[in-house]
């Protein structure tokens, strides 16, 4: 595809971001009674520390807005994220009004 293509691509994406840790169960190798050494131990929070949901989007000419989900997101959710946030973006990259969306 030609460059004049690929400059107006909108690149979408959705990430979960921990506030504190992993939400991945760790593995730990470690010597027979040493399970309680200080160098061994890794910290934690209680109840998960809280997470938080955000959209984004970029293209070849540079990044959009960053959109925070709060509550659980269904595909209603997302379309209207969509509308709102992406026709901004472009506008902003100046890529209106014919972009492309890649997700």
């Amino acid at each position: 595809m030609p460059l004049e293509f690929w400059n107006s691509v909108l690149f979408v994406d959705e990430s979960k971001y921990n506030v504190f840790g992993s939400d991945r169960k760790q593995m730990v190798r470690r010597k027979p009674n040493s399970e309680l050494e200080m160098k061994i131990l890794t910290p934690s929070v209680k109840h998960g520390g809280g997470s938080q949901m955000v959209l984004g989007c970029m293209s070849a000419v540079g990044v959009g807005n960053l959109h925070f989900i709060d509550g659980m997101m269904d595909k209603y959710m997302y379309l209207d994220i969509l509308k709102q946030n992406l026709k901004q973006s472009a506008e902003k990259m100046g890529i209106l009004p014919h972009y492309k969306l890649s997700g």
